[in-house]
């Protein structure tokens, strides 16, 4: 399964890194930016892309966007990851293209689990 992970807090990067390098089954990529993760998603496939929503622009919302235009993503599994509780948020960003939605904090060691039960 290829991943892309996108989060601008660079701890966070690290600890999924860390949680998921020892998957067999999960070639992952990161991303430290909206930016960053646009110029990936334009160049290669990804089977699952999970997006930070909070994100200096572009924030997830608009790469979730952008995302849901190219031809290539446009079936991509895509989870937004946020802190945000509100059924309301949780909504719209379904209502935008998202899959579904990791709420923060979760346990990276069980991101792997997650991705393949979900």
């Amino acid at each position: 399964m290829k991943v892309l992970f996108v989060d601008d807090e660079a701890d966070i990067r690290e600890m999924i890194e860390i949680a998921l390098m020892i998957e067999d089954d999960i070639d992952a990529t990161y991303a430290a930016s909206g930016a960053e993760a646009i110029a990936l998603l334009k160049t290669e496939d990804f089977d699952v892309i999970l997006l930070d929503v909070m994100m200096v622009p572009p924030d997830g919302q608009e790469v979730l966007r952008v995302a849901r235009t190219l031809e290539r993503h446009k079936n991509t599994k895509i989870i937004m990851c946020t802190a945000k509780t509100l059924k309301e948020a949780e909504t719209e960003l379904m209502e935008m293209g998202a899959d579904q939605v990791l709420h923060k904090p979760f346990k990276p060691v069980k991101l792997a689990e997650y991705l393949r039960n979900n």
